[in-house]
Formats: C-alpha cells, structure tokens, sequence
C-alpha cells in the first residue's frame, strides 16, 4: 500500500519565506545561491500551481451553486 504526502501550502510558503530571509541574512558563494534560487523557483511553481488547481475548484463550487 502507497501513501501519498498530502501538499502543505502553509509549510511550502514558510519554507520559501526562510529561504528568501537566508539570502537576506548572509553571503553566500554563487554555487550556493544558484542552488537555493533554483529551489526557491520550484517551490514557488509548486505554490502557483495549488493556487491555481484551489481558483479553479472555487470557480467549479461558484458556477454549480449559483
């Protein structure tokens, strides 16, 4: 039997937030903040994404209740 991790968009935008606060916070060398930028974006993807499958289910819950 598989689980599947459920998305967390509070955990996902905190770790993202901490991310953006360790660029603020420090000097990193460019391999680094390369890496991080890259994680930053796929976190970022993965935020709009679930934002956009949750506009789209209230649009869905809009139109079948109105």
């Amino acid at each position: 039997m598989t689980t599947k991790k459920t998305f967390n968009f509070s955990e996902k935008f905190t770790d993202l937030e901490e991310l953006v606060a360790s660029f603020e916070d420090q000097e990193i060398d460019l391999d680094k903040a390369i890496k991080k930028f890259e994680e930053g974006l796929k976190l970022a993807h993965d935020l709009k994404k679930h934002l956009k499958l949750a506009e789209n289910k209230i649009e869905t819950l809009k139109q079948k209740f109105s």
